[in-house]
C-alpha cells in the first residue's frame, strides 16, 4: 500500500529501495547526498550559501557514477530529482528545466521519450558520459522497428557513441540506419566516414567518402568545409601507414593537426594521458626549453613573446629569458595580435588550453582561429575532456586537470589528496629567473628537440607548418582512438 503525498502522488523514499540496487549504485548516491548535506551545513555555519549550491552540484556529479548502471530506478531517480530540486531552492527557479525532465522521467519510465528527452539534453550540451545510459535505454524501449522517434535515437546514439570514441558501434548504428532507411543524410555519411577513418579502415574510409560529391555541399560552406578537412584527416591518417600501431602524440596529430610533446610514462594508465597532473618546476623549465629548442630548429624563433591567461606571465617571461627577448616585446596579447606580418613572429603563451576563455568575446576568440605568419600558439597543459574552440600548434601535456607549481598547494594522504589554490599572484619575473636556470644544457636541450622532431618526420599536415592564414586551428575534440580514464565526471 502506497502513502500519498499532498498532491495525491505516492510518496517515494530513496532509502526504502536502495537494497534493490546494485552496491557500486548505492554507494554512488549515498555519497552525492552526503556531499549535499554537508555542504549545507557549511553553508549554515558559516554564513555562505553559495558553498550549498556547490555542495549538491558535486553531488549531482557524483549521481553520474550511478547512472552508469542505473537510470530508472526509485532510488536513484528520487535522488537525482531532491538534488536538482534542492538546486532550483536555492536559484529561485521551481521550473528547472532539468528538474522537470528527471520528474517527467520518474512518471514515465518505461516510455522511450523521457529518457531520449534527457539523453539528448545532455548530447547537447556536450556532456556525452552523462548522455549514453540514458539514451542507450531509450534505444532498449524504442527496439528497432522502423519509426521517427527510433530513427532520432539511433543518429543521436550514435554520435554519443562517437564522441566516446566507440567508433564500431557508431558505424554499426549508422550502417543500420542506411539499411532501414534507404540512405543516409549527407552529414552521418561524414560522421560514418570519420569512424573508419579513426579505425584505420582506410579502404571502407574512402570508399564512403567519395560518395559525396563536391556538388552535394557545394552550396552548404559548413559541409564543405567539414569534406574537405575529413579528406585533410584521412590523409594524416596516411601518415602512419607504415607503423602497426599509433600512439597519442600520432593521434593528436591526426585530429588536430598539433604537436604534443610529452605523454605520460605510466604503463600502468591506458591512453597515455594524465589525469590529474602537477608537473614540478624541473618538469616546466623541460617542456619550455623542448619548445624552444624545436622552434629554433624549425626556424621559428619569435622576437615577440605574448600570454594568455591568469597563470600564463610565468611561462611567457620563461621563454623570453631562453630568447633574451626585450622588455618592452613581453606582454600580454591583445586583439589583432594574430598577424599576415612575415618580418615579426609572436609566440602566444598559454598556461591552460582553457585560457582562451578569459578572452572578453567570442569574437576575440574566433581571431585566433587563422594559422598565419605572425603568431605561433603553445599551451603547456591541454584539458582533453572538454571541448574548447582551438588546440593550440605545440602543447606540453594532454591531462584532464593540471594545476601548476605557482597554482596550488598539494597535499598527498593515503586516502587522496587536498588541493589548496594559492590566491597570490606570484612575481612573474622573479620566478621566471628561476626556471631558467633549471633548464637542461643548450646542447641537452638541442638534442631532445631532434629527437621529438623525429616522431614528427612523417607528418605532412602539421599546422605549426601553415602559417599562410588559409588554414584554422582546429578545435579540442574529447575523444580518441586511445580511449583513457578520467577520475570524476566530465563538467
Amino acid at each position: 500500500m502506497a502513502i500519498l503525498g499532498p498532491d495525491g502522488q505516492p510518496i517515494r523514499s530513496t532509502l526504502s529501495n536502495a537494497a534493490d540496487v546494485p552496491e557500486e549504485v548505492r554507494q554512488a548516491v549515498e555519497q552525492a547526498q552526503e556531499f549535499a548535506a554537508q555542504a549545507k551545513r557549511e553553508a549554515a555555519a558559516q554564513g555562505q550559501p553559495e558553498l550549498a549550491l556547490q555542495g549538491v552540484q558535486q553531488g549531482l556529479q557524483q549521481m553520474v557514477v550511478a547512472f552508469q548502471q542505473d537510470v530508472s530506478s526509485d532510488f536513484v531517480l528520487n535522488a537525482t530529482i531532491d538534488l536538482l530540486r534542492e538546486v532550483a531552492t536555492i536559484r529561485g527557479d521551481a521550473q528547472a528545466d532539468e528538474l522537470q525532465l528527471f520528474e517527467q522521467l520518474r512518471d514515465n519510465r518505461n516510455e522511450v521519450e523521457p529518457y531520449y528527452a534527457i539523453g539528448s539534453r545532455f548530447l547537447q550540451m556536450g556532456q556525452t558520459f552523462i548522455a549514453r545510459p540514458f539514451m542507450a535505454k531509450a534505444k532498449e524501449l524504442v527496439g528497432n522497428e522502423p519509426s521517427q522517434l527510433g530513427q532520432a535515437v539511433d543518429v543521436e546514439l550514435g554520435q554519443i557513441l562517437m564522441e566516446l570514441g566507440g567508433y564500431a558501434e557508431a558505424s554499426s548504428l549508422f550502417q543500420n540506419l542506411n539499411d532501414v532507411y534507404g540512405g543516409l543524410p549527407i552529414e552521418l555519411i561524414l560522421k560514418m566516414t570519420e569512424c573508419y577513418a579513426l579505425q584505420r579502415q582506410l579502404d571502407e574510409a574512402e570508399a564512403l567518402y567519395s560518395v559525396v560529391e563536391d556538388e552535394a555541399v557545394a552550396n552548404n560552406p559548413a559541409l564543405t568545409d567539414w569534406k574537405d578537412e575529413l579528406g585533410d584527416l584521412i590523409a594524416r591518417v596516411h601518415d602512419f601507414e607504415e607503423e602497426e600501431e599509433m600512439g597519442l602524440q600520432q593521434w593528436h596529430y591526426v585530429q588536430t593537426r598539433g604537436m604534443l610533446l610529452e605523454t605520460n610514462p605510466d604503463e600502468n594508465m591506458p591512453g597515455e594521458r594524465f589525469i590529474f597532473f602537477t608537473p614540478s618546476q624541473e618538469d616546466v623549465a623541460y617542456i619550455i626549453s623542448l619548445t624552444a629548442g624545436i622552434l629554433d630548429i624549425k626556424g621559428y624563433a619569435p622576437n615577440k613573446i605574448l600570454w594568455l591567461g591568469d597563470s600564463s606571465e610565468v611561462l611567457a617571461r620563461l621563454f623570453a629569458q631562453w630568447w633574451e627577448v626585450k622588455e618592452e616585446d613581453i606582454r600580454e596579447y591583445r586583439s589583432g595580435d594574430n598577424t599576415d606580418d612575415e618580418e615579426s613572429l609572436a609566440l602566444l603563451v598559454m598556461a591552460h588550453s582553457y585560457d582562451v576563455f578569459s578572452l572578453p568575446n567570442e569574437q576575440e576568440i574566433v581571431e585566433l582561429f587563422p594559422a598565419k605568419a605572425g603568431m605561433v600558439t603553445f599551451a603547456l597543459d591541454v584539458r582533453w575532456t572538454e571541448r574548447q574552440p582551438i588546440v593550440p600548434d605545440i602543447a606540453g601535456y594532454l591531462s584532464q586537470q593540471c594545476f601548476l607549481p605557482w597554482e596550488a598547494k598539494i597535499d598527498m594522504r593515503e586516502d587522496g589528496f587536498d588541493v589548496t589554490p594559492i590566491t597570490e599572484a606570484p612575481d612573474a619575473k622573479a620566478l621566471a629567473l628561476e626556471l631558467a636556470a633549471l633548464f637542461p644544457s643548450e646542447a641537452e636541450c638541442d638534442e631532445f628537440a631532434k629527437e621529438t622532431l623525429e616522431a614528427f618526420n612523417g607528418c605532412t599536415d602539421l599546422i605549426l607548418d601553415h602559417r599562410d592564414g588559409d588554414l584554422n586551428r582546429k578545435s579540442m575534440v574529447t575523444h580518441s582512438p586511445l580511449p583513457g580514464p578520467r577520475f570524476g565526471i566530465p563538467t
